[in-house]
């Protein structure tokens, strides 16, 4: 599974969560900041970035001019400002989790949507260590066995790493391995490339036709 699905899943969870009154619907606190605080344990050099967005939903041509949005947590409202382009910034803490706090949006789900955009960090130039190019791996897989706990055993791993160039010309990524032997992957139609993770090859150096703009990291 991509963490892109995992968001998208996410972001379901969020339209379909029942309101608590007439006005507002309410959204679990924890499924929005259970992952940003995970990286903040497991990911510090930032390999990963993060926002959230409000977003129209189908058929809707833009955000509701009242749209607001708040946290409810012990008893406490925390309103949360959100920008013109729907993006705004949560506060993250713990404590607001293990109290059972709710994101408020006073908007139903046919209307609007909130989701986490997760982003690996893009390497730049075109030559690199094969480490350089999958750094979001090992982070990844660090970050989903610290939010699987005691069934971290049974968390899935890395399958391959998803490579993004732009569209037109193909393009390729090129391999050479210790023996001197070369492994080439060439983009698709649509400028990607499925890159196989293999911890192995951490060392060795790649060499891409043209860079990079943006990696996807997908899970078994």
């Amino acid at each position: 599974m991509r963490p892109i699905a995992y968001l998208a899943l996410l972001c379901l969870a969020f339209m379909t969560s029942a309101p608590a009154r007439a006005e507002w619907r309410d959204i679990a606190y924890a499924d929005m900041a259970k992952m940003p605080l995970m990286l903040k344990k497991v990911d510090p050099q930032r390999v990963f970035v993060y926002f959230y967005k409000v977003v129209p939903t189908q058929g809707q041509p833009s955000l509701p001019q009242d749209l607001k949005l708040q946290v409810l947590t012990q008893g406490q409202v925390v309103p949360v400002a959100i920008g013109s382009d729907g993006r705004f910034d949560l506060p993250l803490r713990q404590d607001w989790i293990d109290a059972g706090a709710k994101v408020q949006i006073n908007q139903p789900k046919n209307r609007t949507a909130v989701s986490l955009n997760l982003n690996a960090r893009v390497p730049p130039g075109t030559r690199m260590t094969y480490a350089q190019l999958t750094e979001s791996a090992p982070v990844l897989e660090r970050g989903i066995k610290q939010m699987a706990g005691l069934m971290s055993f049974l968390a899935p791993s890395v399958k391959q790493l998803v490579l993004k160039f732009d569209k037109g010309a193909p393009q390729s990524v090129t391999l050479v391995l210790p023996d001197g032997k070369k492994k080439v992957w060439t983009s698709d139609a649509e400028g990607l490339v499925r890159l196989p993770w293999e911890p192995d090859w951490r060392g060795d150096p790649v060499v891409l036709s043209a860079p990079l703009t943006g990696i996807d990291p997908q899970m078994k």
